[in-house]
């Protein structure tokens, strides 16, 4: 059976497309916000068995070209933001409800059994809300999927109709109400989904940052020194779009605030839609896709991904247990898991590397995945279709290492694992001794989301701030190691070594990116 999904929208550029988030947002920012929302809707799409139409709307007074620039977008430009779809046309006919009927009954002309239309404003849409609209169409004639604001944010059909369309008011809040009653009027069977929000207004943006359940406590403001360096909490944040960069991503506030806003995921949010990553270009060069990539020694069911900060810092740690694995029929690959990518906003760019990381791990038939760092832990755990266990977890199940043992040992937990410390109950089991958290007041060890590049003098703050505690720290982050070490705090030791047995130099300057660059080469 043929599918389709009717992606609804307009070309987005600045001045001319989510106007009435205007002067909240520029023109610009609205028009990077739009093209977000397309790629969402888009990425969202590509997990579903149909094929994508677009029906696109350019904004007044503007006519196509494929190479010249429409108010600040080619039709090339748009075209790239929507990958994979089988065809463009444009929008026909006078209001919404005409414009919608045509596109359903040229999508019916082409040959498609069903049929959904979405628009391009709904951050949240998913595969699953896509698939679970197909099945509903086996039972019914009809699905629509309200908004919160009394409209309708995704409509399929079984065949073209035209009679259910004469909606009095296209754009108030009685859309949804009105459409089912036309269809049950018409004598179809008809079916609803999931209620989502849709961003039309500051309102609606400042309740998907979560921002408008901030009660101005100053909590957050308190305990971060990024927000207490611009005077400003949460919700001050969510107005400050340009400020973006400058977050650590650390999840500090999100400790604190007694409304569980997160301003790290907000912070990630306002990235997708911020163009300016001119800082970063060494970084996503080298991340975007990972150059230094080697699959060559992973053909095997279990295997190790050391990573890519771990394999800069500890070149001869890598090599010990990329040896000790091989024992035990475990194989190795070097790549990124793309959380830097994903952390600068670059979302459809880190989606593209977990799909090519998941097909490559399919094509070699592996089964698990045994990860080093706890950045790379918490981000794959949940988006690949294997297990992902931790090193430490591995070692005590092949019986190898030795048990770290101290009378004292000061844990410093890197800010992934800070909050249900998954990663260190394993690290756990190889550690006999009196843990102790003298660490609590360090926010974190300054390379948090990269704003270090914004923040300098931050970053450098925050990694200092553990030499206050006095003596040792261990840990099990290679970049948080990396960090104190080049502050100045010489007793910062990383966990795995001691228990394999190695004692290495932590290096810096360039070498890191060269211990890297070598791993393509083994």
């Amino acid at each position: 059976m043929r599918r389709a999904i009717i992606l609804f929208t307009r070309v987005p550029v600045p001045g001319k497309t989510k106007t009435r988030l205007m002067p909240f947002l520029s023109g610009e920012d609205c028009a990077a916000l739009h093209r977000k929302f397309i790629r969402s809707a888009s990425q969202a799409c590509r997990g579903v068995d149909a094929d994508i139409l677009v029906y696109y709307a350019l904004p007044e007074g503007a006519c196509p070209s494929h190479k010249g620039k429409q108010n600040g977008m080619s039709m090339d430009d748009f075209k790239k933001l929507i990958k994979d779809a089988r065809g463009f046309y444009p929008q026909k006919g006078e209001g919404l409800g005409e414009r919608m009927s045509r596109a359903f009954a040229e999508a019916f002309a082409l040959g498609y059994e069903r049929v959904l239309l979405t628009g391009t404003d709904i951050p949240q849409i998913t595969a699953d809300i896509f698939r679970q609209s197909f099945c509903s169409l086996e039972e019914c004639d009809a699905v629509v999927n309200p908004t919160a604001d009394g409209g309708y944010y995704l409509i399929g059909l079984k065949s073209a109709r035209d009679d259910i369309w004469d909606i009095p008011h296209y754009g108030t809040n009685t859309v949804f109400e009105d459409t089912i009653c036309r269809i049950e009027k018409a004598g179809l069977r008809v079916c609803s989904g999931q209620t989502l929000s849709d961003i039309d207004t500051k309102e609606d943006l400042m309740a998907w940052y979560g921002a408008d359940r901030c009660i101005h406590c100053g909590a957050c403001k308190r305990n971060c020194r990024f927000l207490k360096k611009y005077g400003i909490d949460l919700a001050g944040l969510a107005e400050r779009p340009e400020l973006a960069y400058s977050c650590f991503l650390c999840g500090r506030c999100r400790e604190v605030c007694p409304k569980d806003i997160d301003g790290a995921r907000m912070a990630v949010l306002m990235r997708q839609m911020r163009p300016d990553r001119d800082s970063y270009k060494g970084l996503l060069w080298e991340k975007s896709p990972y150059k230094f990539a080697n699959y060559r020694k992973g053909r095997k069911k279990s295997v190790l991904f050391p990573g890519c900060n771990f394999t800069a810092f500890y070149p001869k740690t890598t090599k010990y247990l990329e040896r000790l694995m091989r024992k035990h029929e475990i194989g190795t690959i070097y790549d990124c898991c793309g959380k830097p990518v994903y952390e600068l906003g670059l979302r459809a760019n880190s989606e593209d590397n977990l799909d090519r990381i998941a097909g490559r791990l399919k094509e070699q038939g592996a089964e698990e995945l045994v990860v080093l760092c706890p950045n790379c832990y918490h981000f794959l755990k949940d988006r690949l279709d294997i297990p992902v266990v931790t090193v430490y977890h591995k070692l005590k199940e092949l019986g190898e290492g030795r048990t770290v043992i101290k009378d004292r040992i000061p844990i410093y937990y890197p800010c992934p694992d800070r909050d249900k410390k998954e990663m260190f109950q394993d690290v756990c089991s190889c550690l006999e001794g009196r843990v102790t958290e003298p660490f609590g007041n360090v926010q974190c060890c300054g390379l948090g989301g990269c704003a270090g590049i914004r923040e300098p003098k931050l970053s450098r703050e925050m990694a200092k701030s553990a030499k206050d505690n006095g003596g040792a720290l261990y840990t099990y982050c290679a970049s948080c190691i990396s960090s104190f070490r080049r502050n100045g705090m010489e007793e910062a030791y990383h966990i795995l070594p001691m228990i394999l047995g190695i004692e290495e130099k932590v290096p810096l300057g360039i070498l890191p990116f060269m211990n890297r660059a070598r791993r393509k080469l083994l």
